[in-house]
């Protein structure tokens, strides 16, 4: 019989392959996804993303996510008060385009949805949409909402969460803002989801001494009883606790992970990305135009804002991947 003697270092080094072996296999073991009754291998994503519904494409058609903010009853709306606002559509006009959705084929996706397909890079379905609400106005649970229910689409809806804290202590607001009770029956119906538009992140800081403002989550405030700036390490912890704090909020409130944050103003840069992934937030909507794939950046992802007045053929062209 033949002998077969190990040098201590090769023995050492063949057992580390070994175990990470059958480390591999274990790990593995959950890794595939299952579309439409195919066992589906793919590169393993974090623990928190979500799975995605059952579906099957063998190319990636990408997906065109919408940008809403408020919509106004058709009288309200034909007054011309609104003339010009592009954050403010008809009830009319937001119907005819959940209508053209629905009788079109298009397939709606919530932004958690969509994380569970980017993290993964599963390819998106021919006629994918995403719709999305900025700032979590009253009126996309007394309006839209409804018809999200008569069409069987999904959206996602990003709040500043301070205006909902207004909303529920009774503070008065020019445009009212949804109240926790309303987001948490939109999110119970299946077809809802509740993302961070900021907590009190909305708006602009003063820069420097003379008053100059600037964007809340891209600039260093200027702190008038010390004469000076934030510093970096301060500006961090500003964006990150307001970040944090619109989180632990919502998801206290409405038991359900925040995974999706919209940028106000649509602004970002390394250090909000940063700050977002120390939050666990997944993925992120900036208000530059275009659409997304399966190997877009999760925190860069582009919309295509719905205007006022656009007519049906302009709303399809918006469509267009």
């Amino acid at each position: 019989m033949q002998t077969i003697i190990l040098h201590k270092a090769k023995y050492a080094a063949f057992l580390a392959v070994v175990c990470a072996l059958v480390l591999a296999a274990l790990w593995g073991a959950g890794s595939c996804w299952t579309i439409y009754g195919l066992d589906t291998a793919v590169e393993e994503a974090p623990l928190n993303i979500p799975l995605v519904p059952e579906y099957y494409t063998d190319k990636d058609y990408g997906a065109v996510v919408l940008m809403y903010h408020h919509i106004v009853e058709d009288d309200d709306f034909a007054t011309g008060q609104y003339e010009g606002n592009n954050a403010i559509i008809s009830l009319g006009q937001f119907e005819e385009e959940m209508a053209y959705l629905a009788a079109h084929g298009y397939q709606t996706f919530t932004m958690s949805e969509a994380a569970g397909m980017l993290y993964n890079a599963l390819p998106f379905p021919e006629k994918s949409v995403i719709i999305t609400f900025d700032d979590g106005y009253e009126s996309n649970y007394l309006l839209a909402y409804p018809l999200l229910k008569k069409y069987e689409l999904k959206a996602t809806v990003a709040a500043v969460v301070v205006s909902t804290v207004q909303v529920e202590s009774g503070a008065d607001q020019n445009i009212p803002h949804l109240t926790f009770a309303q987001m948490q029956e939109m999110q119970d119906s299946g077809l809802v989801e509740i993302g961070s538009h900021s907590y009190n992140g909305h708006g602009m800081i003063v820069t420097n001494a003379n008053g100059s403002q600037d964007k809340f989550f891209v600039s260093r405030m200027y702190l008038p009883e010390e004469g000076r700036k934030e510093t970096a390490a301060e500006y961090i912890e500003r964006i990150t606790q307001d970040l944090r704090r619109s989180k632990d909020i919502l998801e206290g409130q409405l038991g359900a992970p925040v995974n999706y944050f919209a940028y106000p103003y649509g602004v970002v840069d390394s250090n909000v990305v940063n700050a977002l992934n120390q939050n666990n937030f997944l993925v992120a909507v900036t208000t530059a135009s275009g659409t997304i794939n399966k190997n877009s950046d999760p925190f860069r992802l582009n919309r295509r804002n719905v205007d006022q007045n656009i007519s049906l053929s302009q709303f399809a062209a918006l469509l267009n991947t």
